[in-house]
């Protein structure tokens, strides 16, 4: 719903991504998941558990699971571009999404949609319902209940690597022996398959000169997605007696979220208040299915509970709003004051013993070490399990004005004490003015502050991740994510963790030269110092040939894990710069006997990397490393190019609805720009063109109360281009790359859908 109207909202599902292959990383105008802030009735919105830690747009940031919240309980979407830090807090710097819960009352909305892909796959059911009923005169309680099943998608090539041996004329030999072909043991690369059921409710009660208020949501999902096929020539992760063909492990997830808010407004003694108290969670849950752990031979089970991750927010709100006399010296005065106060908790759980342990087992002479840990992904140990909250307080004032008609000022600035960070003071100042009828001129500017996530302070596992080796080709390595307290972390030289700052500046400019036509562009620029993220992975294998005393070093320091060869750190790493424009028209006119509204939306987008910081500590750790080879293993080629170039520079919407009578016509065009993927090994690099996908709808209401559609999202079933480099196909494996998002690969949507009104 959001990426169709907002241009600058980029959401692409992702693939072989572990968690994120469940729980899309979304941007907005080009920022990161954790610099836009949620909120669903002007309330603050809890995070997911996950933590993006993958190869994938948005890797080391902590988002909010969208797709969490029912569809069908939403009336509108408000989006407030501007950065908003000053008035919301923390996370605020890319602006604010508010996702507004329906009030509607005594009408039941039954929607039910089916539909499937162009390539004949990724089916998907949807129905909900939606009903409410009033509570005295001015009083109501809106209820939703939704389903969702979706199943996968494939878009894998035929894998055309060694199976069984290095040797291909041998490989061949066992292969036919044993009545196989490579097409048998290809991968399932796409969308994951989902299912879940989610319940929602809004309500508001009058209660004397006050207004008591509450919602809340619970949704309950499933999914499943895969990994990388095990071939049965990678001895060290393989039992043969369990898979003597190899297997293709499944990652199966149980992804729990609830939301539950409470409040009172109203008006006291020339004071309108608001007073609120929310709670929220949400819980992640790894199944590992179809796989083994290769250390404990035949003792392996082939499935594990892998563990679970849970992310909580507590927040209570008090805010207060003052109208002051001037006696004439200004149209209007208004003295705004609030607070707020928040109790955040991250947990990591321990998967169960088979899931992480190292069981001791051997192949080859002399004996080397099978690799420990569920294949896919080894379960968190009891040495990550964390339990760790935090309590944050802000205060928040800023007058608003208009001094004279057609000309507003606001100004506000906010305190924030955090119990593990300190104080921070950001402000902001806007004003909006009329130049005359039609035509008026706004402009903003503000500081912002993002205190690190709980995830990003105290995340640690050992996972399995493909690797580029020095040529490009995907390699199984076992890479250690150490949290920010531990002594490897410290050992490596990387400093402990500190806020994000950042200044956001826009202007815009709003056009009416028409009643039924409206034109806005803005533009802006966001600087960000001491941004936050997931650096590269300090190998010890894959650049050893061209950073041999680095990656010595590294081999050092990841002495005390012996099945790992790849670490990497939350540090604050870069400086950024975003510059870009927003620009939205819309017009409404009576065509025939019917009536056509155009919407044409763009936006424009640059982030640039601007500074990488390379701390003191982490040059004397690696002290004589190749010049240039720091930087790689810290924040190389590939970690910029997740930051600025993996989703379009270049987002252009352009629509036309056309309703008489009982029908209507929907037909838009969706441009996206190009996309650039760009690895640490530059021989590699690839540009993916700009694509034009166009979706179609017409509905016909058959009566009063019953409506059906069908349409086409991507019509002409439009992909990616697809991986030209040999080493980015991976052995026939990826048609299209998995590293930079653009249109996703599901190609186009076909759907029919009914609704149904009773009353």
């Amino acid at each position: 719903m959001l990426s169709a109207q907002v241009p600058s909202y980029t959401s692409t599902p992702q693939t072989i991504a572990d968690g994120s292959d469940h729980v899309d990383p979304a941007s907005l105008r080009g920022l990161g998941p954790d610099q836009v802030l949620v909120l669903v009735n002007g309330k603050r919105r809890h995070h997911s558990a996950l933590l993006h830690v993958n190869g994938t747009f948005g890797r080391g940031t902590q988002g909010t699971d969208l797709n969490a919240i029912p569809a069908a309980s939403i009336k509108r979407i408000e989006v407030l571009r501007d950065g908003a830090a000053s008035q919301y807090g923390s996370d605020a710097i890319a602006g604010v999404i508010n996702i507004v819960t329906k009030d509607t009352t005594e009408i039941v909305d039954v929607n039910a949609q089916t539909g499937i892909t162009g390539k004949g796959d990724g089916a998907r059911f949807i129905a909900s319902a939606n009903s409410g009923l009033k509570i005295g005169e001015k009083g109501f309680i809106n209820f939703t209940v939704g389903f969702l099943q979706k199943q996968a998608t494939d878009r894998s090539g035929v894998y055309t690597g060694a199976v069984f041996d290095n040797d291909r004329a041998t490989d061949d030999q066992i292969l036919a022996a044993r009545g196989l072909t490579r097409a048998d043991f290809k991968m399932k690369i796409g969308e994951a398959a989902s299912t879940a059921g989610m319940v929602a409710y809004n309500m508001e009660v009058p209660v004397e000169d006050a207004t008591f208020y509450s919602f809340g949501d619970l949704t309950h999902r499933v999914g499943k997605a895969n990994g990388f096929y095990r071939f049965p020539k990678d001895t060290a992760q393989m039992v043969p007696e369990y898979y003597p063909n190899g297997f293709l492990p499944e990652i199966h997830t149980t992804v729990d979220d609830a939301s539950v808010a409470a409040g009172v407004r109203g008006q006291k003694t020339g004071w309108n208040y608001d007073v609120s108290l929310k709670h929220g969670f949400n819980s992640f849950r790894y199944n590992i299915e179809n796989s083994v752990n290769a250390s404990l031979g035949t003792a392996s089970p082939t499935t594990f509970d892998a563990g679970r991750l849970r992310s909580a927010e507590t927040v209570g709100d008090l805010d207060l709003l003052r109208k002051i006399d001037t006696r004439g010296a200004m149209d209007t005065l208004a003295l705004v004051l609030g607070s707020e106060f928040r109790v955040e908790n991250y947990q990591i759980q321990a998967g169960d013993i088979a899931s992480w342990v190292n069981g001791g087992a051997t192949y080859g002479m002399p004996p080397r070490p099978k690799i420990p840990g569920a294949q896919v992904f080894p379960g968190f140990q009891p040495s990550n399990a964390v339990n760790r909250s935090r309590s944050n307080i802000g205060a928040y004032a800023g007058l608003e004005s208009e001094i004279r008609k057609g000309f507003n000022v606001d100004v506000g600035g906010r305190f924030e004490n955090y119990s593990d960070f300190g104080n921070s003071v950001i402000g902001k100042v806007a004003a909006r003015k009329e130049l005359f009828a039609g035509i008026a001129l706004r402009a903003a500017g503000s500081t912002g502050f993002r205190a690190p996530s709980l995830p990003q302070l105290w995340f640690s596992n050992i996972s399995t991740q493909f690797v580029p080796d020095s040529t490009g080709m995907l390699q199984p390595t076992q890479v250690l994510t150490s949290n920010n307290a531990s002594p490897v972390t410290k050992a490596f030289g990387i400093p402990p963790l500190k806020e994000e700052r950042s200044i956001n500046l826009s202007g815009g400019l709003v056009v009416h030269p028409l009643h039924n036509l409206s034109v806005t562009a803005d533009a802006y620029y966001v600087k960000i110092k001491d941004r936050i993220v997931l650096t590269g992975q300090f190998s010890s294998t894959a650049n050893a040939m061209s950073a041999p005393t680095a990656s010595a070093a590294v081999a050092q320091l990841l002495a005390p894990f012996p099945s790992v060869s790849a670490a990497q750190f939350f540090a604050n790493a870069i400086d950024t710069e975003t510059r870009g424009l927003d620009v939205v028209a819309d017009y409404v006119l009576p065509l025939g006997e019917g009536t056509l509204n155009l919407l044409a939306s763009a936006n424009f987008t640059a982030t640039k990397v601007v500074n990488v910081n390379i701390p003191s500590s982490l040059s004397a750790a690696f002290a004589g490393a190749e010049p240039g080879a720091l930087e790689t293993f810290y924040f190389g080629r590939l970690s910029r190019n997740r930051v600025e170039d993996s989703v379009p520079h270049q987002r252009v919407t352009a629509g036309a609805r056309y309703t008489l009578g009982p029908i209507s016509g929907l037909v838009r065009a969706n441009y996206y720009g190009k996309v650039y993927f760009k690895p640490d090994l530059p021989a590699n690099d690839e540009v993916f063109g700009a694509k034009t996908l166009f979706d179609v709808e017409a509905g016909y209401q058959v009566t009063p109360n019953f409506r059906i559609t069908v349409g086409a999202d991507n019509l002409f079933n439009v992909f990616p281009d697809q991986n030209k480099k040999d080493a980015n196909i991976s052995l026939g494996r990826f048609i299209y790359n998995r590293n930079v998002s653009q249109i996703g690969w599901n190609g186009g949507f076909y759907y029919a859908k009914v609704q149904m009104l009773l009353f």
